[in-house]
C-alpha cells in the first residue's frame, strides 16, 4: 500500500468541483460558492453514474430538492455529509470557526485573559480566514504559549501543518493536543480531531490505527455521518465487509448522495461485490416504498374526491379547492421516476410523494373542518325550527278560533243562501274542517323541514366518518 508521509495523498487534494473553494474574508460568499459547487457536482455525477444508482431522466428541479442548502453548508462537516472532502478542509474549518457553538466557546475561554491575548486570537483567526496562513500559523503558535487548552487553536494549527506545510508529524501532534482538551467540552470536535488523526494514520499506511481512530470518532459523536463513512472506508481497506456494509447502509439512509460517493470510491473496490449487493437491496427498498405510497395516495385521492362528490349531492356547495387534482398533475412524472427503478430516482419519487401526501392531508383536514361548519349550521337551523314548532303548538288553539271567528264572515252568508238550517250546518262544518286543516298544515310543513334537515345531518355524519386525517 502506498504511503504519503511528505506529500498530499490523492484524497487530500481538491477535486475539480471544489477548485474555486478558497479561504477568504467573506465567509457568507464562501458558503454560497460551496453550496453551488456541491449542486454542480451532484448534477454531474447523477448524469454520469447510471446503473442501479440513478438515471439521466431525473428532473433538474428534483435534484435541487436533494442538494445541500445553506443550512447544510453552515453545519460544516456535520451538515455537508457526503459533500465533504478532505481537500476543502481549510474552508470547512473556517465555517466551523464561525458557528455559534465554537464562537461562544472561544469567547468564554478568552474572556478572563488580558487584552493582548485576545488581540492575538483575533489576529490569528482573521489571518487564517484571509488565507494568510504563514501569519496565521505564527499567531496561533504565539497564542499557544499563553493558553494551552484551546482545542480550536490546536485544530487550526493541525490543518495548516497538514495541508499547507505538509508536515504530518507536527499536524498529528496538534490533533492529539486538540483531543486532550476537546473531550471534556465537545463530542463533535472530539470526533472532528479523531477523523484527521485517522487520516494521517492512513497516510502512514497504518490502516488498523486509522480504523481505530475513526471508530472512536463514531463513538464520540454517533450522529456524525462522515465519521461512520470514514470507518466504513477503513474497514473496507481491511477487507471487513461484514462491518463496512452495515455502516454504508446507515450513511446512505442519512444522505442518499453517499451512493454517488461510494460508487466512485476506490477504497471499496476490494468489497465491490458486497457494495453492489447493498445497492440492489436499497434500490428495492426505495422503489417498493415509492410504489406502495403511490398506490396508497391514489386510493386516498379517489376517496376524497368521492367524499366531496357525495357532500355536493346533498346540496352543499363546496369550494373547488376540494377537487383533488394535485396527484393527477404529478402522476405521470412520478410514475416515470418510479419506473426508472434506481436508488436516487426512487428516493426522489418518495420525496415528491411525501409532499403530495401532505397536501392531501391538508385538503382532508380542510374538508373535515368545512363539514363541521356545515353540520353546526344544520344544528342551529334545527334548533330554530324546533323553537318555531313550540310556538306553533302553543298558539294553535287560539289561531284555530281566530280562523273560525273570521270564517263566519263567509260561512254565514253562504249558509243562508243555501237555506236554513241545512245550509248553515254545512257551511259551518266546511269552515270547521278548513280551519283545522290550515292550523295543522303550517305545523306539518315545519316538522317536515326539520325531518329533512335531520336526514341531511345524519348523512353528513356518515360521510365524515370516511374522512380520516
Amino acid at each position: 500500500m502506498d504511503t504519503y508521509i511528505n506529500k498530499l495523498a490523492p484524497w487530500e487534494r481538491k477535486n475539480s468541483y471544489y477548485k474555486n473553494i478558497q479561504l477568504g474574508k467573506d465567509v457568507e460568499s464562501k458558503k454560497k460558492v460551496l453550496r453551488d459547487q456541491t449542486l454542480e457536482m451532484i448534477i454531474s455525477q447523477i448524469a454520469s453514474t447510471g446503473g442501479v444508482i440513478a438515471t439521466k431522466k431525473i428532473p433538474e428541479g428534483s435534484i435541487f430538492d436533494i442538494a445541500y442548502d445553506m443550512k447544510s453548508v453552515e453545519g460544516g462537516m456535520y451538515g455537508l455529509k457526503a459533500a465533504f472532502e478532505w481537500g476543502i478542509s481549510d474552508v470547512v474549518w473556517q465555517i466551523e470557526l464561525n458557528k455559534k457553538h465554537l464562537r461562544e466557546y472561544t469567547e468564554a475561554l478568552y474572556k478572563p485573559f488580558n487584552r493582548q491575548v485576545k488581540e492575538i486570537w483575533n489576529e490569528a483567526k482573521t489571518a487564517y480566514g484571509d488565507g494568510r496562513l504563514d501569519e496565521a500559523l505564527e499567531k496561533f503558535l504565539e497564542l499557544e504559549k499563553e493558553i494551552v487548552f484551546d482545542y480550536s487553536a490546536h485544530i487550526t494549527i493541525g490543518l495548516v501543518y497538514l495541508f499547507h506545510k505538509i508536515n504530518k508529524e507536527k499536524a498529528l501532534g496538534y490533533f492529539d493536543k486538540a483531543l486532550n482538551h476537546a473531550r471534556s467540552n465537545s463530542h463533535y470536535y472530539t470526533s472532528y480531531a479523531l477523523l484527521y488523526k485517522a487520516l494521517i494514520k492512513r497516510d502512514y499506511g497504518l490502516i488498523g490505527e486509522a480504523e481505530s481512530c475513526s471508530k472512536k470518532a463514531m463513538e464520540a459523536c454517533s450522529n456524525l455521518t462522515e465519521a461512520i463513512y470514514q470507518n466504513a472506508q477503513y474497514n473496507a481497506l481491511l477487507n471487513k465487509p461484514d462491518i463496512a456494509i452495515p455502516l454504508l447502509k446507515k450513511v446512505i439512509k442519512s444522505d442518499i448522495i453517499y451512493c454517488l460517493k461510494i460508487k466512485r470510491e476506490k477504497d471499496f473496490e476490494g468489497i465491490r461485490t458486497h457494495v453492489n449487493r447493498l445497492f440492489d437491496e436499497i434500490r428495492e427498498e426505495q422503489n417498493k416504498q415509492a410504489r406502495d405510497v403511490f398506490k396508497e395516495l391514489q386510493d386516498q385521492e379517489l376517496l376524497l374526491n368521492n367524499t366531496a362528490k357525495k357532500i355536493r349531492e346533498l346540496g352543499f356547495d363546496l369550494s373547488k379547492t376540494f377537487l383533488v387534482e394535485t396527484l393527477q398533475s404529478d402522476k405521470s412524472e412520478v410514475a416515470e421516476i418510479i419506473g426508472s427503478n434506481t436508488i436516487v430516482n426512487s428516493y426522489i419519487a418518495n420525496r415528491i410523494l411525501l409532499q403530495i401526501g401532505k397536501r392531501l392531508q391538508q385538503k382532508k383536514f380542510a374538508l373535515k373542518e368545512t363539514c363541521k361548519e356545515v353540520k353546526n349550521e344544520l344544528e342551529n337551523k334545527i334548533d330554530q325550527l324546533g323553537s318555531q314548532l313550540v310556538k306553533e303548538k302553543n298558539g294553535s288553539l287560539s289561531r284555530f278560533f281566530l280562523y273560525l271567528f273570521f270564517g263566519q264572515l263567509v260561512a254565514v252568508p253562504a249558509g243562508v243562501s243555501f237555506g236554513i238550517p241545512i245550509g248553515i250546518c254545512v257551511a259551518e262544518a266546511v269552515l270547521f274542517a278548513l280551519c283545522l286543516y290550515l292550523n295543522l298544515v303550517s305545523f306539518r310543513t315545519t316538522w317536515k323541514e326539520v325531518i329533512g334537515i335531520e336526514d341531511k345531518k345524519e348523512k353528513l355524519d356518515w360521510i365524515m366518518r370516511g374522512i380520516k386525517t
